[in-house]
């Protein structure tokens, strides 16, 4: 991989200068360094193959700017480098095909890593991105070990989720910990337990972190729960996942 063109939108000047002056070391090419999309003079550049867009916490202008960014460079791959993480963020992000969602407290060997592999068509985000919601913080969260989740781009084999498993696998998008979704669906913790690793074997994937990001991606694919008086309902036999 070799001069891959990058563009900066970070709104810190100390920050985006300091990543750009690290980043001339490597195969990443910086083009251009900005604190808003809209300061990226129309025709100044070529199309870019990476942008790097910083986000604050509850940035409230990350979704328009990478709407901006995105009808101008329509193929260029996009990664969100954060203050800290917030769950609605994230879920916004993917929603716009964002490749990558990482720390800006990330090792600078481990970022440049990252940023192969999303190179190389991969999706990359934090292990504890989706294990920890606002109204939980008080409770006994499960978080993985691995520093970063790295989920393959494509599936190449349907799989066959059943009711209960695509009820747990929502859970697991909203960052719920086993003792929530015990509660929450009325079982023991221990079946929830079960559950999971049926669920990490059908999909593929080698933790609770892996299988939620894999749902957000693949929504389209994964018919919605609808929940009426504490019960699931579906409405054309089991649930089918691609």
């Amino acid at each position: 991989m070799r001069g891959v063109s990058t563009v900066l939108v970070e709104h810190s000047t100390l920050f985006r200068e300091g990543l750009g002056q690290l980043l001339a070391n490597t195969d990443f090419i910086v083009t251009t360094m900005v604190s808003r999309a809209e300061d990226i003079e129309a025709g100044n550049a070529l199309e870019p193959q990476l942008i790097i867009v910083g986000a604050k916490y509850n940035d409230r202008d990350l979704v328009n700017n990478i709407r901006m960014l995105r009808d101008r460079f329509g193929d260029s791959r996009f990664v969100v480098l954060a203050d800290q993480y917030c769950f609605e963020q994230v879920h916004a992000t993917f929603r716009l095909s964002v490749r990558g969602y990482l720390m800006k407290n990330i090792n600078f060997s481990t970022l440049i890593k990252s940023l192969e592999l999303i190179m190389l068509g991969e999706n990359i985000f934090p292990s504890a991105i989706l294990t920890h919601r606002p109204d939980e913080r008080d409770l006994d969260i499960e978080s993985d070990d691995d520093i970063v989740s790295v989920l393959p781009s494509t599936s190449n084999s349907p799989c066959t989720l059943s009711s209960r498993e695509a009820e747990i696998l929502q859970c697991l998008v909203r960052g719920q910990a086993n003792k929530i979704i015990a509660r929450n669906l009325n079982i023991v913790e221990a079946t929830v337990k079960v559950h999971i690793k049926a669920i990490l074997r059908k999909i593929r994937v080698q933790n609770r972190t892996q299988a939620a990001i894999w749902a957000v991606n693949h929504q389209n694919s994964v018919p919605r729960i609808v929940y009426a008086s504490g019960a699931a309902y579906k409405s054309n036999g089991a649930y089918m996942a691609s």
